[in-house]
């Protein structure tokens, strides 16, 4: 309705009469017209006043006076055509007659009485109420509005399907009555507005939610929220899919003729990752050290390969190593290299460590947090000097290297601790990128999980075209210890056990599928079902029986349980499990 203007609300069913025509004269000429108002003229031809219809018909006057003697003239205020409503509401308060609309030279368009005025926004109103409606009873999102006093006012029809209540149901009754913790209240309390966020109102229902506070006068009157299942989006995704190997190879020429993108193979969409991706963009434009933490799986290695593609090195090499993989005596060679008979076996004509494979490019040292006190004393030298031996080596070697080092241990702790070096540590950490664990943006899960099956699909000669949506809740109610290494890992569990294209969940590993485990047998007041939707006791108790059997092995355990290790431990720590109970 603020929307309205002057060209909406006007009319141009009016009629130009001079000020001397006799009222009876004009009460009979309007009469046998539809002209909703009267612009009154002087002798040439200038405005000196606006008569509604409903004016003119209502005098009486015994005998035949020209309109000038019948009525008060004034002449009336002329706007533009793109007047606002807001403003002709503020001249009509002021006791205005009316208004007319002109064009640039002056030409009356259309003219607005108090009558034509109250047509034209009730007009307007249902013109709006009918868009409005065609929206909300059409939208493929389930939509709900609720009051100030988060009552319900109005809940379509995708809303009734996507939750089984109908609206007679629901309406003018407290939202938390059928949701307890929905975010359309959140929206309401907080004057916040939450863009695709993913949500679970309910155990049955899983959604990704936009909601807003809804304003008027600068105050908060309601919130709106649109809600899209987590299985539509399985099946937009299954569409896209079809069209998926396409897309790829133009994405690759794209890339190759055009400017590449480097952070292209990271993939999200969530505010988290765009932030991380954005801040990451910024450390690539400087040679500093940085430092990238994060928990295991998600993805520091892409990060640093990204970063390093994005920095003015990216000609140059990007060379890895993990610092966890190989022992200390064969890492010092691995890292400096080292000269002809260094050591038994060494190669003739010595060999050059990954220092000076990197040089001019950038060196990336992952598990940092694995090395060995001895090695970080050699490796912080040649940092700090920029200068390095190889192993059985008495001249000096220059080296410009950026370096990247990642961990996801507790490098602090660690320090405090003893085994890792403080001045090695501020040397690494001049900047810091944290990478987010999978379960804090989940809202990335089902895009993440068809790009990889994509990806793997590819890579093991299978066409898969569908993931069922159960697959996708199953996925979503995970915590991910592993982040996107484990999703990946399980996609390809799946990908490899599919025969008909479709991701099933009798493929899950168990301890994402919906099925009852098989491996431990319960007592018989036990309720038995799947790991996440047992009670904390069973789940105990499950576990206890498991790690018993295992004569406390929890590698064996793990495997009685079908869960990673990582699961198990994490399930142990939150349970309170210990081998002393």
């Amino acid at each position: 309705m603020s929307s309205l203007t002057a060209a909406a609300v006007m009319s141009t069913a009016f009629l130009r009469r001079e000020a001397h025509i006799p009222l009876s004269h004009l009460q009979a000429q309007l009469t046998s017209t539809r002209a909703e108002a009267v612009l009154i003229l002087g002798k040439k031809g200038q405005i000196r006043g606006l008569l509604s219809r409903e004016r003119i018909l209502a005098a009486r006057s015994e005998q035949p006076l020209p309109i000038s003697k019948v009525f008060s003239l004034s002449r009336p205020v002329t706007i533009g055509p793109d007047f606002s409503l807001a403003k002709i509401l503020a001249f009509f308060n002021q006791q205005h007659p009316g208004l007319v609309v002109v064009d640039e030279n002056q030409n009356p368009l259309g003219v607005i009485t108090w009558e034509i005025l109250t047509t034209g926004i009730i007009r307007g109103w249902l013109k709006s109420q009918a868009i409005l409606d065609t929206l909300l009873n059409h939208a493929s999102e389930a939509i709900c509005i609720i009051n100030e006093r988060e009552e319900v006012e109005y809940w379509n029809p995708r809303a009734e399907i996507l939750y089984g209540i109908k609206a007679r149901e629901i309406l003018g009754q407290p939202v938390s009555k059928f949701f307890p913790n929905v975010l359309v209240s959140h929206s309401l309390k907080e004057n916040k507005v939450i863009r695709e966020s993913y949500h679970q109102p309910r155990e049955d229902a899983h959604v990704l939610i936009t909601a807003a506070p809804i304003q008027c006068e600068n105050r908060v009157i309601g919130s709106l929220s649109l809600e899209r299942d987590i299985g539509d989006i399985v099946y937009l995704n299954q569409e896209l899919t079809r069209t998926s190997t396409t897309v790829k190879k133009l994405r690759k020429e794209i890339n190759r003729l055009s400017q590449k993108n480097a952070f292209a193979t990271i993939y999200g969409h969530s505010t988290i990752i765009k932030e991380t991706i954005n801040l990451a963009k910024k450390f690539a434009a400087t040679d500093a050290s940085l430092l990238i933490r994060g928990e295991s799986g998600t993805g520091k290695e892409l990060f640093a390969r990204a970063i390093h593609e994005e920095s003015k090195r990216y000609n140059q090499p990007f060379i890895a190593v993990n610092c966890g993989a190989l022992p200390s005596l064969l890492f010092e060679s691995e890292l400096f290299g080292y000269e002809s008979g260094a050591f038994t076996g060494a190669e003739r004509g010595g060999k050059p460590g990954k220092f000076e494979l990197a040089e001019g490019g950038t060196l990336f040292l992952d598990e940092i947090g694995e090395l060995e006190l001895s090695l970080q004393a050699k490796l912080l030298r040649a940092l700090q000097e920029k200068v390095f031996y190889r192993v059985g080596g008495t001249k000096p070697i220059k080296v410009n290297v950026r370096i990247i080092a990642a961990t996801n241990r507790d490098l602090e702790k660690m320090i405090r601790e003893g085994t890792f070096r403080e001045d090695l540590y501020y040397r690494l950490n001049v900047l810091t990128l944290t990478l987010p664990p999978l379960r804090e943006h989940k809202e990335d899960l089902p895009e993440l999980a068809y790009l990889l099956v994509q990806e793997l699909a590819s890579i093991h000669q299978k066409r898969i075209q569908e993931i069922e949506p159960e697959v996708m809740v199953a996925f979503m109610n995970y915590h991910w210890p592993g982040n996107v290494r484990e999703l990946r890992n399980t996609l390809e569990r799946m990908v490899i056990l599919s025969d008909d294209g479709i991701l099933r969940q009798d493929t899950l590993p168990a301890h994402l599928r919906l099925e009852k485990l098989k491996e431990l047998r319960l007592p018989d007041n036990d309720t038995s079902g799947p790991l996440p939707e047992v009670t904390i006791a069973t789940e105990k108790r499950l576990i206890a029986e498991a790690l018993k059997k295992a004569n406390y092995n929890k590698a064996e355990a793990a495997r009685l349980l079908g869960i990673p290790r990582s699961s198990l431990y994490y399930k142990m720590k939150v349970l309170g499990l210990t081998p002393d109970n």
